[in-house]
């Protein structure tokens, strides 16, 4: 069994990661899938629709936040660190990873004899390559996430040495990520700016044609690391960003497998009969995100009001997520170990007296931050997709705000432009998905790292009191004093309000009922794995039943 880390950090490591997504499956109706798959089957081409495009499939380019982003980069990359079940660091094209005893070093010992799809061996050199030119660049997307990684030194042709200008305990943690997807050195030097077009990873699948809006083939890597693996010969991917089209084109049999992200498609998916439907429910929630820099919504005054004036029951409900979606009023859902009921208490919510006398203070303020004369009322913009729901949503969200005085224009994108418009801090408000499964240091450190540095501070906002105990969380092992520099951002946040929360997002994946092992992918070691967290799939595990198999099951089932 590979080696990881130090069996006091082996203990840590359990502790500070979430509890275990998979974990947190919820399985309803009569179509569940089957508590055992079967044996695998080789063969067959997966039709698979996804919610939204993406940009660029360069790592360090690409915006690879969104759910569809991720899902699709698990059949081209592999990480060098995952999650397994109970939610620790495991590596997987690593074969080890060390901290020193300061944690401001790391090594990391590569698997041997791993290739990337033009060829090209995955060993120390391609490591330090990727991190040099596509990582630890100015303008990087992942730029901010490794500020405090100043360098990596190969020590032998499957070693390296990750040198941080500080200890980072739960540092794996990054790995598990776009810095942790190497890519062939060789195929980008060759293919220049247009390498993002072309992704040449280490995963269980290679690109065969990518047509931007329209579909990505891929085919099966004959050479991928873990033999007998993928059992897939083929996967297209679809984006269909319409909710009803992506549910329409698995009930027509015209995709096998669709993703979403959505309440109330989920709540219909929950009726059909004749497919499967695996749903996961993380750390993830709907939320809308302020732009900290924009007036008005600079002055937390404002922020505050804005989170008052909403009812968070009403919006999960018109996102029809009665039953499915938990109200959310912090960076961790109510089953989390981070979950604080102090912060759920103090979160501002369903008080419009309250909120028209935080909007009164800062309209009345000779100094308001807008520009306007005492007095004016204030407007602001809410970006948002052209999905139904979310039209929906957005214009909930304008009717409590328009209530307490505030004027709404709304502005509708697609998920590609927002999600480009967020990172440049072209936005005042955007509805949007915040948080994650990854260590609070991680998630924190990300969303609110200095915003020269970091673009994935979305809402621009920065605190000394985040900084402050952002250094607890760097550092200390022990649970309880992690915990409570956790609360105490937390509860910093229900006052300075850099977002609003609705309900956890409903990770859901259905699929025809030929399509099988969606969630239950393993180490190579055997160790479960950590299902979907927001429906991103391992497809090197997920098979189809072909025609004698399928055929034979139903004349059992029979």
């Amino acid at each position: 069994m590979p080696t990881f880390i130090k069996p006091a950090l082996a203990l840590l490591a359990t502790l500070i990661i979430a509890c275990s997504p998979a974990d947190e499956t919820r399985l309803v109706g009569d179509n569940q899938p089957p508590e055992d798959p079967g044996p695998p089957v080789h063969g067959g081409h997966l039709r698979v629709a996804l919610e939204g495009e993406t940009n660029n499939w360069l790592p360090g380019r690409g915006n690879h936040v969104a759910p569809a982003a991720l899902t699709v980069a698990m059949a081209l990359f592999d990480p060098l660190v995952k999650l397994d079940h109970q939610g620790r660091f495991r590596p997987f094209l690593a074969e080890s990873v060390t901290p020193n005893d300061a944690f401001d070093e790391w090594t990391l010992r590569l698997r041997p004899g791993v290739e990337f799809h033009d060829g090209t061996p995955l060993d120390a050199a391609a490591i330090k390559w990727n991190f040099d030119n596509l990582h630890k660049r100015q303008g990087s997307v992942t730029f901010g996430s490794i500020r405090d990684v100043d360098s990596v030194e190969v020590i032998d042709d499957l070693t390296v040495v990750y040198h941080l200008s500080k200890g980072i305990v739960p540092f794996p943690d990054m790995l598990t990520r776009a810095v942790g997807w190497p890519v062939s050195p060789t195929a980008v030097q060759r293919l220049g700016d247009e390498a993002g077009l072309y992704p040449v990873g280490t995963g269980p699948f290679e690109l065969v044609e990518w047509r931007r809006d329209d579909r990505m083939e891929l085919q099966r890597n004959e050479n991928y690391w873990q033999q007998g693996l993928p059992y897939l010969d083929a996967i297209t991917f679809r984006p269909l960003p319409d909710e009803d089209a992506r549910l329409a084109s698995l009930i027509s049999d015209d995709m096998d497998v669709i993703q979403t992200l959505r309440q109330h498609i989920v709540a219909r998916l929950r009726g059909l009969s004749d497919i499967h439907l695996y749903e996961q429910v993380g750390n993830s929630s709907g939320s809308a995100i302020f732009n900290a820099q924009v007036p008005p919504v600079d002055d937390a005054r404002v922020r505050q009001a804005l989170a008052w004036a909403l009812e968070p029951e009403a919006l999960v409900e018109v996102l029809g997520g009665r039953g499915i979606s938990p109200i959310q009023t912090q960076y961790f859902n109510e089953n989390n170990v981070w979950y604080s009921p102090r912060v759920a208490a103090a979160w501002p919510q369903a008080d419009q007296a309250r909120a028209r006398e935080l909007l009164d203070d800062y309209i009345n303020d000779p100094q308001r931050s807008d520009g306007l004369s005492a007095g004016e009322p204030i407007s602001v913009e809410m970006m948002c997709l052209p999905e139904q729901s979310l039209i929906d949503l957005a214009q909930m969200y304008q009717a409590f705000w328009a209530a307490v005085g505030v004027d709404v224009r709304l502005r509708q994108v697609e998920q590609a432009t927002q999600i480009q418009s967020v990172i440049s801090g072209d936005y005042m408000i955007s509805c949007w998905r915040t948080s994650n499964e990854q260590d609070p240091y991680i998630i924190l450190s990300n969303d609110f790292g200095p915003p020269d540095m970091q673009p994935l501070n979305y809402t621009n906002f920065t605190h000394p009191l985040i900084d402050e105990n952002l250094e607890i969380l760097r550092l200390e092992p022990d649970f309880d004093v992690r915990y409570a520099a956790v609360e105490e951002i937390m509860m910093l946040l229900t006052g300075q309000v850099p977002n609003t929360w609705t309900g956890s997002t409903p990770a859901a994946v259905a699929v025809q009922p030929r399509v099988r092992n969606i969630m239950g992918w393993s180490f190579p070691d055997g160790t479960l794995g950590d299902g979907m967290p927001v429906a991103q799939v391992s497809w090197a595990q997920v098979w189809m039943l072909d025609d004698a198999a399928w055929q034979a099951e139903q004349a059992a089932g029979e």
